[in-house]
Formats: structure tokens, C-alpha cells, sequence
């Protein structure tokens, strides 16, 4: 089996408009037949996948501070630069559902809410989640913004 996730960007207000996320899998408990997570992750395309069966959301973060710290620590060098820790250009991109790093090959859409099915923490604590159900307000949902 191979879960594939819904992914969402920034608040499950926005989906990535063509591709799911694939798990590479995971392993909860070593023996000695155990398959391990790095031949699961090389194997991933033997295995039937099972749609929305969980949520990978990038980006859902309810500070803008997290979101610069995440750009300056990942891999991708070229992509921190000065532009993409603006707040305006932060904010803008969070509100209106566009790539945060200007790629035309990453669409994302906008989502409804009866399309998808929230995860049970975010349903039963909505205002301190509502940074990740709705991002149209001025500040975008950010909570040092």
C-alpha cells in the first residue's frame, strides 16, 4: 500500500492544482524482516495507492517569522533571497493562493470547505486553528504580522 496525501499549501485553503504527495512510508517497529524506510521510499512505485488517506500541508504556519526561518534553512539557496522574505510579498502570496517563490510550475486552487475533510484537532479547535482554514484576512491569518 501507498498512502498519497492531499497537498496543501499554506492552509487547506489551497491545494496543489496537479499532483498528490506520496509517502515514502514509514516503519514503526524493527525485527528482523523489517523492510527498511529508505528501500520502502525506493519501492514506492510497486505499491497500489490509496488516495486521501492523509494531509501534507507546506507552508502552514501561523507566523511569518516561521515561514522566513523555513526559506533560510532549507536546501533550495537560490530560492532565499530578499523578495521571498518580504512581508507584503509573504502575506500576498498567502491570501491569493500563489506560489510563494513565483514557480509557474507549482499552480495551486483554491479549495471549498465541503471538500475536504479537516483533520479532527483543526475541526474541534477552529480559532486557534484558523490560520489554516482561512488566510483572506489583511495579515494573512499570521499571528506577528
Amino acid at each position: 500500500m501507498l498512502l498519497q496525501c492531499d497537498f496543501y499549501y499554506y492552509s487547506f485553503e489551497f491545494r496543489h492544482a496537479t499532483r498528490q504527495y506520496f509517502v515514502g512510508g514509514t516503519v514503526s517497529k524493527f525485527s528482523p524482516n523489517t523492510t527498511v524506510p529508505s528501500d520502502l521510499r525506493k519501492a514506492r512505485f510497486r505499491y497500489r495507492p490509496i488516495p486521501g488517506t492523509c494531509f501534507h500541508c507546506s507552508y502552514c504556519f501561523d507566523r511569518l517569522a516561521s515561514v522566513r526561518l523555513k526559506i533560510a534553512s532549507f536546501s533550495h539557496t537560490e530560492l532565499d533571497i530578499p523578495k521571498f522574505h518580504d512581508q507584503n510579498h509573504i502575506i500576498d502570496r498567502f491570501r491569493n493562493g500563489k506560489d510563494l517563490f513565483d514557480r509557474a510550475t507549482e499552480p495551486l486552487r483554491r479549495t471549498y470547505a465541503n471538500e475536504t475533510d479537516l483533520p479532527l484537532l483543526v475541526k474541534l479547535k477552529r480559532e486557534h486553528f484558523m490560520y489554516m482554514l482561512n488566510r483572506s484576512s489583511l495579515n494573512a491569518g499570521f499571528r506577528d504580522a
